[in-house]
């Protein structure tokens, strides 16, 4: 029974080779091709941006564009249509760095049969099925944590009523502070959720402490201080894609070594945990407190200022100054 056809776009100028391309195609048993076929790069860009093709087989010296750039270009405007790179070029170089920026396979002239093309082409249509399979259920995955963590936030802030909405806030300047340093979209991920739930650890401790009106013992300060290793605790058994657990026990660390639970100091914080730590500080020092009415923006801009480099990171303390002198950063609550 023959196979659907596949609908394949050559974008090729050789007519020598396209001829060839057409004469190798018709030898494939079992399988048909509906052929498009395009002389220069902007005519095949437009023949992929009209949808309705299976695979693309790409020369990669064309008159309106040369070498991997072409790839690229191309890769870039069709990312879920798979190519096949084909050159005249036998070189390993090119060849490996085409399929590391995404190209399926990479053909040289000359070297390539019926039977080659023909595995070349359903290799790379099945792969990137594959490819594409995988990236729904990665994000199925992500979306199913993301969920996770949002649960868990919930909790602690039903459990301490006072300071609901305060990790949500956080998360809020955490995200604009991570964005501001430049941080990879993976590293902003991780970052953002650990903000989520830094707070967790607290479901350990009594609610009336949690709500005291007035200070705290030393024992109820030292119990306070668990929170960042019982979170740890909870966190370290789900497999998360970000070091979400390190985050959330580090972030009351300070770089001088004078923090909690560890004394880590400098470098031995990882960097989320250095941003989330001055946007907590902030935040808790904006808004309401059982023990206190809140200090206000101000205040809270004036501390990191004034630790800057001691106990909070430089570089950190200064992106978020400038998000709330110059970007006019602010809390839902201000």
């Amino acid at each position: 029974m023959m196979e659907k056809p596949i609908r394949l776009l050559l974008i090729e100028d050789d007519q020598e080779d396209v001829l060839l391309i057409r004469e190798l195609l018709s030898d494939i048993g079992g399988q048909s091709f509906l052929l498009k076929y395009a002389g220069e790069l902007e005519a095949g860009l437009e023949m992929a941006a009209a949808g309705e093709v299976d695979i693309v087989l790409l020369d990669l010296s064309l008159p309106d564009s040369q070498g991997l750039e072409t790839f690229i270009r191309l890769y870039g405007e069709i990312p879920g249509v798979p190519i096949v790179v084909m050159s005249g070029l036998n070189d390993e170089r090119i060849a490996l760095t085409a399929v590391r920026e995404g190209a399926q396979d990479y053909l040289v002239k000359g070297h390539v049969d019926h039977n080659i093309l023909a595995r070349t082409i359903r290799y790379a249509i099945e792969r990137k099925r594959v490819e594409e399979e995988l990236r729904l259920s990665l994000e199925k995955l992500r979306r199913s944590l993301e969920k996770t963590i949002s649960a868990m936030s919930l909790a602690v802030e039903i459990r301490d009523p006072y300071t609901a909405g305060h990790q949500r806030e956080v998360t809020k300047l955490v995200e604009a502070i991570g964005r501001e340093m430049g941080l990879e979209k993976e590293q902003l991920d991780g970052v953002r959720l650990a903000a989520e739930v830094h707070d967790l650890g607290k479901i350990n401790i009594p609610a009336e402490i949690l709500s005291k009106p007035g200070p705290l013992t030393p024992i109820e300060f030292n119990l306070i201080q668990t929170h960042p290793k019982v979170g740890f605790d909870i966190l370290k058994s789900i497999e998360f894609p970000w070091p979400i657990d390190r985050i959330v026990h580090q972030h009351h660390e300070r770089i001088n070594g004078s923090g909690y639970p560890e004394g880590l100091t400098g470098s031995e914080i990882l960097l989320e945990a250095k941003i989330l730590s001055v946007a907590d500080v902030v935040e808790a020092m904006s808004s309401h407190r059982p023990y206190r009415p809140a200090l206000g923006v101000e205040k809270a801009l004036n501390e990191i200022v004034l630790h800057r480099g001691t106990l909070y990171d430089a570089d950190v303390v200064d992106v978020c100054i400038k998000l709330f002198r110059e970007r006019k950063f602010r809390f839902g609550n201000s």
